[in-house]
């Protein structure tokens, strides 16, 4: 139709209005078994491992701190306890200073090869069986004697020593007349004496004679208990500390 209007000049059109965005949502956890599942548990992994490893430092700074300290105390208490043995920077010569080291070096060897300290004195229990003699004899050579005891106090430290075993100690009827008499030449004393009931008690033993020496016995508890000397048992070595 000539001169009407255009039918697509006079349309309007209506868009509708546009739409927001959606919300982004967060990725979902990768599954596990995955690469990126597995970097993810090794950084929390090697997270925690490091703050246990801080702790565990600080733990062991604090107890090496202490430790010192303690091992500080301890030496101290060991020069109290063996002064005999340490230099006298006031008074020793330069000879005596080095025989106390020399002893002190003794000692500690002697505490390595098996001795045991105990109140200014070290103890050896042996590991093998002699007669009574034979014990004595290997006690000289490492320049001590079989034990010799003469207070409560030690008599307990030897008998709990023993762990219910038997063990010769330096007490022998070889003194005049068969009376008692320790191997070190200290005298016997009845009133600081640790019998058994009933011991002593010379029982005989045929050819090989009575009793005369002395051991730490599991009857009683570790108290003293005679038994022929040529039978053979286990010993105690004992040294005094203050005695070169």
């Amino acid at each position: 139709m000539a001169g009407s209007p255009d039918l697509y000049e006079t349309l309007e059109i209506r868009y509708p209005p546009p739409r927001a965005p959606a919300p982004a949502r967060p990725p979902p956890p990768p599954p596990a078994g995955s690469p990126r599942w597995h970097r993810v548990c090794h950084r929390a992994l090697g997270t925690a491992l490091l703050l246990l490893l801080a702790a565990a430092l600080a733990a062991l700074s604090t107890l090496y701190v202490q430790g010192r300290g303690e091992l500080r105390a301890a030496r101290a208490q060991l020069a109290v306890a063996t002064d005999p043995l340490w230099p006298d920077p006031d008074g020793d010569t330069p000879s005596a200073a080095q025989q106390r080291r020399d002893r002190l070096g003794r000692w500690l060897q002697g505490l390595a090869l098996g001795w045991r300290y105990h109140r200014g004195k070290i103890y050896l229990f042996s590991g093998q069986r002699q007669p009574w003699a034979a014990a004595e004899a290997a006690c000289a050579v490492t320049h001590a004697h079989l034990a010799t005891v003469t207070s409560a106090e030690e008599q307990a430290y030897l008998a709990r020593e023993a762990r219910g075993g038997s063990y010769w100690i330096g007490l022998a009827a070889t003194g005049p007349g068969g009376s008692w008499r320790w191997a070190d030449g200290t005298p016997y004393s009845p009133e600081h004496s640790f019998w058994a009931p009933g011991q002593p008690d010379s029982t005989d033993h045929g050819r090989w004679g009575g009793e005369g020496c002395v051991q730490i016995h599991p009857v009683g508890a570790g108290l003293w208990n005679d038994h022929n000397c040529n039978f053979s048992f286990p010993w105690v070595c004992q040294r005094d500390l203050s005695v070169p």
